[in-house]
């Protein structure tokens, strides 16, 4: 029996993207769909939609007016997310995510970057918690059982690199939005790129193509 291809996938996401949230679902679904055909190497970089925004975080609904005028928006967006598993049951605050990525970086260390994604949206959307808020990370790390996770936290360790990552994406990489995913065979340096909130369907094809 022929051993399964490793696929690379590069995902750029910030963790104040709802979209990202509704991406990671959909991408789960597709991983989930092609997991007897390919075995997976996944590679999560950091994006900050908007460094500005307050460090402790800013309230949901204060935020949307500052920026949109109103909420109405995120109607079509928790339609769509729906039916992935996204409910955003508790969404309380628009985080500054710097240290919510940070997190994320000691997480990949471990092999566990996409648990600490998850567990992050989850907790913004979800859970109604702030994810800029350190001793609610704390408690992620912990249930992650990340090693040293609060005196990483406590210190400044993994800032520069995070805000590296994200100049690098928008100045290098000329990714302007996110989510935004880069999928392909790891022996070949071919890429499928796709961006947006794309469907099951469209990861998946793309696995296919990658593992063909």
């Amino acid at each position: 029996m022929a051993a399964k291809p490793l696929i690379s996938l590069d995902i750029w996401s910030d963790l104040a993207c709802p979209w990202c949230y509704v991406g990671k679902r959909r991408l789960d679904k597709a991983l989930a769909v092609n997991k007897e055909r390919a075995n997976f190497k996944i590679q999560w970089h950091p994006y900050m939609i908007d460094p500005a925004t307050k460090p402790a975080g800013e309230d949901y609904m204060a935020y949307n007016r500052r920026r949109w005028g109103s909420d109405g928006w995120t109607r079509a967006l928790k339609e769509s997310g729906r039916p992935d598993g996204a409910n955003f049951a508790n969404w309380q605050t628009w985080p500054n995510t710097l240290q919510g990525h940070r997190l994320v970086l000691l997480a990949e260390k471990e092999g566990k970057a996409s648990q600490a994604e998850e567990r992050l949206f989850e907790a913004i959307y979800e859970k109604g918690l702030n994810i800029s808020d350190i001793s609610t990370l704390e408690q992620i790390g912990e249930e992650l059982q990340l090693p040293e996770v609060k005196s990483f936290l406590q210190s400044s360790e993994g800032k520069a690199k995070v805000l590296q990552r994200d100049r690098e994406a928008k100045q290098q990489l000329n990714i302007h939005g996110v989510p935004h995913f880069l999928v392909g065979a790891a022996d070949r340096q071919e890429r499928t790129s796709l961006h947006g909130a794309q469907s099951t369907a469209a990861l998946s094809h793309a696995i296919r193509q990658a593992a063909a």
